[in-house]
C-alpha cells in the first residue's frame, strides 16, 4: 500500500521518540525514515535500542556504539568497509521489514569536513 512520503527536518524527526505516545516511533538509516511503532519493546522509552528513535543514527548501526553521544549521528567518515555494510545490511533490514514502514525521508545538517571525525568505539557490543 503506498503512503505519502514526508520529508522530516532532524527537530521535527527528534519528536517522534516515543517520549509522546500519541505519537508514531520513528528512526532513520541513511536518511530514510521509518515507523517502528511496533517495536516499541525495541525502540520505546527503557528499551536497548530507544537511542535510536528520533533520529538518523547511521554512524552507531555500523559501528554498533550504542554508549557514545557522537556515535548518534548520520555522519560516516572513516568508517570501515565492514561498518558501512553494516549500515546497509541495516538499511536493508528497515526496507525490507514486514510491520516496519517507510514514511519519508530526514534533511540531514551537512557534516563540516573539518570537523573531527569520532573517534572509534572501544566498548561497542556484539551485534544482536
Amino acid at each position: 500500500i503506498p503512503r505519502t512520503q514526508h520529508v522530516y527536518t532532524q527537530s521535527e524527526l527528534a519528536m517522534y521518540n516515543g517520549s509522546n505516545p500519541d505519537l508514531p516511533l520513528l528512526l532513520a538509516v541513511k536518511g530514510d525514515v521509518y515507523d517502528v511503532t511496533d517495536g516499541w519493546g525495541f525502540y520505546g522509552p527503557g528499551s536497548t535500542y530507544h537511542i535510536f528513535a528520533g533520529r538518523d543514527s547511521s554512524r552507531a548501526f555500523g559501528t554498533n556504539c550504542l554508549s557514545r553521544e557522537d556515535h548518534l549521528t548520520h555522519d560516516t567518515r572513516g568508517l570501515s568497509e565492514r561498518e558501512l555494510a553494516g549500515i546497509e545490511g541495516w538499511h536493508s533490514f528497515f526496507d525490507n521489514h514486514q510491520r516496519y514502514v517507510k514514511v519519508g525521508t530526514v534533511k540531514l545538517q551537512p557534516i563540516d569536513p573539518k570537523s573531527p571525525i569520532p573517534l572509534p568505539c572501544d566498548d561497542a557490543k556484539p551485534k544482536p
